[in-house]
């Protein structure tokens, strides 16, 4: 298959998102609230809460396209697989290690809880499970651009728009008066992978796209604004306005890849380019399970972003930590017994 370049840089930019997510997250609770430090953290966190959409998205642009011939067989004997043997592996190597360093010897039942429910940035694994059980469904719904469009729709709706809503008025009658529609089909990131399709595959409008970009930039900054307002109020750290499915993360994600595929699509690379990106793109998933390894040993050094300039300390470490996360998975995919668990 056809490398397609704008969706590798897309997916690079995804992976140092999450990572440079981590590492301003890590101390954004940590921090007084209302200091230049809190500021900062919340500033590099709405800038890149974008990630997790963004690799759902590129899922669904491949994995839903009818094009692409994906039959049962194939959803339980490649992807899932792939995915449970890297939950398998990575989740009993935190699980051991967390449970270790933190007690100075081991214990059982937090072993076990640890491994089964996996490290935080684990969830990811079973969410994406989740997607690939529902994409045969998903695909036939893909079929019919008309029903793409309805189930987006919903989505925005169902999964975005109310739940904000809600949350910000506090209008319990209302989130008890949609729950009874029982809706969850559409709830969560399905909305995300067949959307991801939908943009991948259909022309959108310049003047459309225009619109994408200016929003897309409006919910970075009400991202930060809104995180600051709320949290302010409230007396302490709020990230109602992180969320994934929230409308200004949504739109900045939506925005993030119709840039890269229709503007950066543009730019022409030479070969040796093309190759260290093919490289990158290739290891996103490894450097996604393997890089809080590297934050954790950071901070058992001694490194700790609040210990130094927090403008130049998060974006230094994050980049420290995706160069290391990238070598290690890069190493243990050129090891033939162990390259399935990146």
């Amino acid at each position: 298959m056809k490398r397609i370049i704008y969706v590798d840089l897309l997916r690079i930019t995804a992976t140092f998102s999450v990572v440079l997510l981590h590492v301003a997250a890590g101390n954004w609770s940590n921090a007084a609230l209302g200091t230049f430090e809190w500021n900062v953290f919340n500033f590099y966190d709405s800038m890149v809460r974008f990630g997790v959409p963004i690799f759902v998205m590129i899922s669904g642009m491949f994995l839903l396209n009818p094009d692409k011939n994906i039959s049962y067989r194939d959803i339980y004997s490649k992807y899932i697989p792939r995915v449970a043997i890297a939950f398998i592996v990575w989740s009993f190597l935190y699980a051991l290690y967390t449970n270790v360093s933190n007690y100075y010897t081991f214990n059982q039942e937090v072993f076990i809880r640890s491994f089964v429910f996996g490290h935080y940035h684990l969830w990811y694994l079973y969410m994406i499970t989740g997607l690939y059980i529902v994409t045969p469904i998903l695909r036939k719904i893909a079929e019919d651009k008309e029903a793409t469009e309805y189930f987006i729709f919903l989505s925005v709706i169902i999964t975005s728009v109310l739940p904000i809503i809600i949350k910000v008025f506090n209008l319990v009658d209302l989130d008890l008066f949609v729950k009874k529609f029982h809706l969850p089909f559409t709830f969560g990131y399905a909305g995300y992978y067949i959307g991801g399709y939908y943009l991948g595959r259909y022309e959108i409008s310049k003047s459309c796209r225009n619109i994408l970009y200016i929003s897309g930039v409006l919910g970075v900054i009400c991202t930060y604004t809104f995180t600051n307002i709320i949290s302010m109020r409230a007396g302490k750290a709020d990230s109602t306005f992180y969320s994934y499915f929230a409308p200004n993360v949504a739109t900045a994600s939506i925005a993030l890849f119709l840039f890269f595929k229709y503007e950066v699509s543009k730019i022409r690379f030479n070969k040796n380019t093309v190759k260290i990106i093919s490289m990158l793109s290739d290891s996103s998933f490894g450097i996604y399970l393997i890089h809080d390894f590297f934050i954790m040993l950071m901070l058992k050094a001694g490194i700790d972003t609040l210990n130094y300039n927090v403008v130049l300390s998060v974006p230094l470490v994050a980049v420290t930590i995706f160069a290391a996360s990238f070598a290690a998975s890069f190493i243990i995919g050129k090891i033939p017994l162990l390259k399935r668990m990146v």
